[in-house]
């Protein structure tokens, strides 16, 4: 039955304090709900976290209200982040509306994690989210890394090495069948607007891509979904090949730049230089992690001695080859 909806194990511990982003919307209240009904009793020690980003004027607040009243109704402490300015740090920024949002709603949970001495935070991404995702890199020009989509438990980097686990028990779960769980428990839930309008490109993917595609298979969510599903167990089988090479490329780490021997870095396979390079590049700022294939590529040559360094990457970093060394480095260092 669609209702009898079931969740993985939890990735901590009983007495774990968790914080669940909860939006009002169907997907993150029936994430809530499930917690709630499903954690073992000792390990209900939710705490919801909302972030009214303020862009929708009324219906932000009442977003905002529907999260209160489920909380309330529950007896799940609720933390809201009103979020101030938010236009005007998108002009500055020169970013979208989404990545903004993104970024606030991370360090958010991450600030809240550590306030609350939670193990991490749960989202409510399900099946079509992460179809939609894999779509999205796909167009991108992403590699299998990023073709493995939304991963079921994640952890995002950040400055001086701090982290946020994400958990996404909800993947094998459509939008539908969580709609239909709260259905059967008189369960309401706000709708954004926003969702449907085709400005933005997740959207354009959602209602216009996804649908015109599905005409050649209607179970192309499915199918995209376990495309990510995939490559993230191969993903997840070549990163544990990356820490012998270490000392087989005789790395040296010295503050905010690292090095290693050219002619043993030219010896690994291909596919390991690249993931190498981004594991590096990550190590050295956690934003790197947005690195696309052709600086990755360049990187290679830079290496590979077919161009001259150094080279800015963009995220703060450089590349360069000094004889029989290559380097990656915070720029200025």
């Amino acid at each position: 039955m669609i209702s009898l909806l079931s969740l993985p194990t939890p990735p901590f511990s009983k007495s774990s304090r968790l914080i669940v982003g909860v939006s009002g919307g169907a997907d993150s209240l029936g994430l809530l709900c499930l917690l709630k009904e499903q954690l073992p009793k000792e390990g209900k020690q939710l705490v919801a976290a909302h972030v009214n980003y303020g862009l929708r004027g009324q219906d932000s607040l009442k977003d905002e209200e529907m999260v209160r009243h489920w909380c309330g109704v529950w007896h799940i402490p609720c933390r809201v982040f009103r979020v101030k300015n938010l236009r005007v740090g998108i002009k500055k920024g020169k970013r979208s509306p989404q990545d903004w949002a993104r970024e606030i709603r991370h360090s958010y949970f991450l600030r809240l994690a550590k306030r609350e001495n939670a193990w991490g935070v749960a989202v409510a991404h399900h099946r079509e989210d992460q179809a939609e995702t894999v779509l999205d890199r796909l167009l991108r020009g992403a590699g299998a890394r990023g073709l493995a989509g939304l991963r079921p438990l994640q952890t995002l980097g950040f400055p001086q090495g701090i982290v946020l686990r994400v958990w996404r028990p909800l993947l094998s779960y459509s939008k539908r069948q969580i709609q239909d769980y709260l259905e059967s428990r008189g369960i309401s839930w706000r709708e954004d607007a926003s969702n449907r309008e085709t400005k933005y490109r997740r959207n354009q993917i959602r209602h216009e891509i996804l649908p015109f595609l599905s005409r050649w298979n209607p179970n192309l969510p499915e199918v995209l979904a376990r495309v990510g599903e995939l490559n993230a167990t191969e993903d997840a089988f070549l990163e544990g090949l990356l820490k012998p090479l270490e000392r087989r490329v005789r790395s040296r780490w010295r503050r905010n730049t690292y090095a290693c021997n050219a002619l043993n870095f030219s010896g690994i396979p291909l596919a390991l230089q690249r993931r190498w390079i981004r594991h590096v590049g990550e190590k050295l700022n956690p934003l790197a992690r947005g690195l696309s294939f052709d600086r990755i590529e360049e990187i290679l040559r830079i290496w590979d001695g077919k161009e001259k360094g150094p080279r800015d990457l963009g995220f703060g970093l450089a590349a360069d080859r000094r004889q029989n060394q290559v380097i990656l480095c915070v720029k200025g260092t």
